[in-house]
């Protein structure tokens, strides 16, 4: 039971940080500022609800090679073929056993 809070607990900061660095680069992007994605760019536009000595931290940690690597890691992965088809959902709004039975058509 321990190990389950403490897992939803992590999912749920991590959530927290990756919605803050989206507003963060969101924010780049309205100002209209080239290569808004790069940490560089977006790293003045801090969420009102971070304080200010908490976001410093926060760049320090994307910034790392540690967080570099494993997130080039995981992109990688979610890139891979599986079965002949990619691993992002691309059935938009078709039920499932419509998007099935295009799928046994195509192959």
């Amino acid at each position: 039971m321990c190990q389950l809070l403490i897992s939803r607990y992590e999912s749920r900061l991590r959530d927290f940080w990756y919605e803050a660095q989206k507003k963060a680069k969101k924010t780049a992007r309205d100002r209209g500022l080239q290569g808004w994605n790069d940490v560089v760019v977006w790293r003045d536009f801090k969420p009102i609800y971070i304080l200010e000595d908490i976001w410093p931290h926060y760049l320090e940690h994307v910034m790392s090679e540690r967080f570099t690597r494993r997130s080039q890691s995981g992109a990688g992965n979610r890139n891979q073929p599986i079965h002949g088809s990619m691993t992002t959902h691309t059935g938009g709004s078709v039920p499932f056993a419509a998007h099935a039975k295009r799928m046994v058509r195509l192959i």
